[in-house]
């Protein structure tokens, strides 16, 4: 995705507000210029959100280090409040009548759990939005474009995860789509990288024995940045599902012609624009060719 002036401000925070939770204010002064620094030299209108993100966290690095900590406590408390969810939202998507519903029922739950807000988050996340949809007091995700269409006849499925927590309702997509005949690659970040899931929240939910591969990912995934085997995984892969905001920044119109299914709340009004939705709404949104920003 190619960036808003206003993105600027808004990566800037993110990266921040996060790296910084732990650090006092003359470390704050050191990383806001270490940001800064990066924003000013390569930030512009053709730039990859995703790869400026990358270099953005890269200098707040030792930051993120420290504060690993607090992520991991947070991230044990995420979990738990998705595990105890879990058993409730596989009856919502087994209750589905058909296998497109039960399709679908799973893509809500995955996209309604997406709901790390922009600014650091002031608790661990409890997923509202998705036991909503489960008792059938909320209403779902929009779905945009022919979702369950897209995934017949593309059978190996580029995963890219997003949160801690989160992850527990993507085995449930995972599942169906194991169940549909994919093969699923499973990427998570390798940690230190604030609330995202990684290696050890994917085994929490015991995805290792659902997945066909689990491969991690140093920051953002962008295509032709990333090493082998991701990059292989990338290339042999027929459709992409990529899970939040910072997926979206670096995937949108840059999948090479690949189809990809993005899962997210829309929580910026660049993203707004690009998927169609009102900001605040939750999407599971079909990008088909996959080569151009929308």
């Amino acid at each position: 995705m190619k960036p808003a002036a206003e993105c600027a401000l808004c990566m800037s925070r993110w990266v921040y507000e996060r790296a910084g939770v732990t650090a006092g204010e003359e470390e704050r002064f050191r990383l806001a210029g270490g940001i800064s620094s990066v924003l000013s030299r390569e930030f512009y209108p053709s730039v990859n959100l995703g790869s400026l993100c990358n270099r953005m966290t890269t200098s707040a690095y030792e930051f993120m280090s420290a504060s690993a900590a607090y992520y991991e406590e947070f991230k044990l408390k995420s979990n738990k409040a998705a595990g105890e969810l879990i058993p409730a939202a596989r009856d919502f998507v087994g209750g589905g009548q058909t296998p497109a519903e039960r399709f679908e029922r799973a893509c809500y739950l995955a996209s309604a759990s997406n709901v790390a807000p922009i600014g650091i988050p002031s608790g661990a996340f409890e997923f509202p939005e998705a036991a909503g949809i489960i008792r059938g007091e909320s209403p779902p995700p929009a779905l945009i474009g022919n979702i369950y269409g897209a995934v017949q006849g593309r059978p190996t499925v580029l995963y890219l995860t997003d949160n801690a927590g989160e992850i527990g309702f993507d085995s449930l997509l995972i599942a169906e789509l194991m169940g549909m005949g994919a093969r699923v690659t499973l990427v998570v970040k390798e940690a230190p990288y604030f609330e995202d899931a990684t290696r050890e929240d994917a085994l929490h939910f015991t995805l290792d024995g659902l997945v066909d591969k689990m491969l991690s990912t140093r920051g953002q995934f962008v295509p032709g940045e990333s090493p082998p085997p991701l990059a292989d995984a990338f290339t042999q892969s027929d459709l992409v599902i990529a899970k939040g905001t910072g997926n979206y920044e670096a995937l949108k119109g840059e999948t090479r012609g690949k189809a990809a299914i993005f899962m997210l709340k829309v929580k910026c009004a660049p993203i707004a624009a690009g998927t169609g939705a009102d900001m605040g709404q939750f999407v599971v949104a079909l990008d088909e060719k996959g080569g151009s920003d929308g």
